[in-house]
């Protein structure tokens, strides 16, 4: 493979934050020809259909959260992404959902991996975020009160089964602080909405 195919492929990736669509590719000048050889030889690999990034040196797979992260750096994981992460739900979400501040501009993003933004106002955004390593990387994200908090706020759009659930489960959880939780009720001004779906579940 031609040395120049390759560095020209990697610029592609390197302007689209890592992430190429065959489309970026052909705009570049490189055919799907090229596209499949540099596939076939490893320098590239296929996430769907249409969509690559560089294959990992160390050929592990990459951690997702990882690159969210990176993709927007002043995000922070919340709703079913960090129920998901706390083990609260068998939900498996097929996005990654971020809290961005409301004054905050929108990352552009690429269509891998798939990310919701969503748009948290000053209180909100701030309460409760936590960092956690994930493979030597630092991830922000809400802890499991505030993503309490969040989808019980939420009920309506991610679905009163999926937030009963997670409130559920999280009641089950050695690690719950209800102190904590019920201050962030407080807080965020869903004390009386939480109340309403405590006395239900416990």
């Amino acid at each position: 493979m031609n040395k120049q195919v390759v560095a020209a492929a990697m610029r592609v990736l390197d302007n689209h934050n890592g992430f190429a669509r065959t489309k970026d590719f052909k705009e570049a000048g490189l055919s799907s020809y090229y596209v499949k050889k540099l596939e076939s030889i490893g320098e590239i690999e296929r996430l769907k259909q249409g969509v690559y990034r560089r294959t990992s040196q160390t050929n592990e797979p990459l951690n997702e959260i990882i690159e969210v992260s990176k993709l927007v750096p002043k995000g922070v994981v919340c709703l079913l992404s960090a129920l998901s992460h706390y083990e609260l739900t068998t939900y498996n979400p097929w996005e990654y959902q971020i809290a961005i501040h409301r004054g905050g501009k929108k990352p552009r993003l690429p269509d891998y991996p798939p990310i919701k933004i969503m748009f948290f106002a000053d209180a909100q955004f701030k309460v409760g975020i936590d960092e956690i390593s994930v493979d030597g990387t630092v991830v922000r994200i809400y802890d499991r009160e505030k993503t309490i908090c969040d989808i019980v706020r939420y009920r309506e759009k991610i679905g009163i089964d999926l937030m009963k659930e997670g409130l559920r489960n999280y009641l089950q959880s050695p690690h719950k602080n209800i102190t904590k939780l019920v201050s962030y009720a407080d807080q965020l001004r869903i004390r009386t909405v939480l109340q309403k779906y405590l006395e239900v579940l416990i």
